[in-house]
């Protein structure tokens, strides 16, 4: 996150709303996973990835409850709010859209979601390199493995992902 002190990033009540947020939904998440079924005969079950998400996007809000106590402790001196950069709010866009056209036309979750690594991380500043796909391959064929092996759930199906089985 941004200095809290030179007025670049959000203020105390915007960080500890968000963090608030943030843990609220862990907590939706973690009701919706105990009323999931039971685990199947092998894997750990659908329930056992949304506990994980909760405890992440639970530990994302309490960093932005801490966040926004170190700010107003040290006596934040808010800005100007800039625009925001429209290029990679694009790219993002770009992303989410392309990976729904990715699946809907029978890509595959693989495809789909290294676009998806590739888009972002260009919104991030990164340029579009074999680097990011290379990348983006081995961490959404390890996506792909870890729901489709460990927990036993179906992605939608793609090329590489009927050449892995």
């Amino acid at each position: 996150m941004s200095d809290p002190v030179d007025g670049s990033g959000p203020g105390p009540g915007t960080l500890a709303g968000i963090g608030i947020f943030l843990v609220v939904i862990a907590v939706v998440i973690v009701f919706d996973a105990q009323r999931m079924p039971a685990a199947p005969t092998v894997g750990a079950g659908p329930a056992a990835a949304m506990r994980i998400i909760a405890a992440l996007v639970g530990a994302l809000g309490v960093a932005h409850g801490v966040a926004a106590w170190r700010a107003r402790a040290r006596g934040f001196r808010g800005g100007e709010a800039s625009g925001g950069n429209l290029a990679a709010l694009g790219w993002v866009l770009a992303a989410l859209i392309g990976l729904i056209v990715i699946l809907e036309v029978g890509g595959g979750f693989i495809v789909g979601s290294t676009w998806l690594f590739m888009a972002t991380a260009r919104a991030f500043g990164e340029k579009l390199s074999p680097k990011s796909l290379a990348i983006g391959l081995v961490l959404s064929g390890l996506a792909w493995a870890f729901f489709t092996r460990a927990l036993s759930l179906s992605l939608p199906g793609g090329p590489l992902e009927r050449l892995l089985q």
